[in-house]
């Protein structure tokens, strides 16, 4: 098991993806991953995904509630709070985030989606708003 400050919380990581290893298929995750090889299919995490400088993620879906990443990530990456992008981190996929951290030298390609929802971001149907008939 590792431990190691990421954000303002004490985050565990209690399943690593070791260097050399190649997993495949669905995964979901108590607390924390650490990807330091290469994981492929879909991925949930309660806590954080932290993808090592060797590390590769290849997922349809990704839903963590916070990211690091220093290797590669290719998907959708859906973070309830924080991803940060280190400077060696490629990412090509879309993001959706509370808060997003790109370090220099880092590569996204990509949509974002970051910040607080705003009622602006929901559609008309789902705001408690009346209906208003255009004529």
């Amino acid at each position: 098991m590792a431990n190691k400050k990421y954000g303002t919380e004490k985050e565990t990581l209690n399943t690593v993806v070791g260097k050399g290893t190649v997993l495949e298929g669905c995964f979901e995750v108590h607390e924390g991953i650490r990807v330091d090889g290469i994981l492929k299919g879909q991925l949930t995490a309660s806590g954080a995904l932290v993808v090592g400088s060797s590390g590769e993620v290849k997922a349809d879906s990704i839903r963590v509630k916070d990211a690091v990443i220093a290797g590669r990530l290719e998907g959708k990456l859906e973070a309830s709070h924080q991803v940060k992008l280190e400077s060696s981190a490629v990412l090509v996929g879309d993001i959706t985030a509370q808060v997003l951290i790109v370090e220099e030298g880092a590569t996204f390609r990509g949509v974002c989606n970051a910040g607080e929802s705003t009622e602006m971001d929901q559609p008309a149907w789902n705001r408690d708003e009346e209906a208003v008939e255009v004529k």
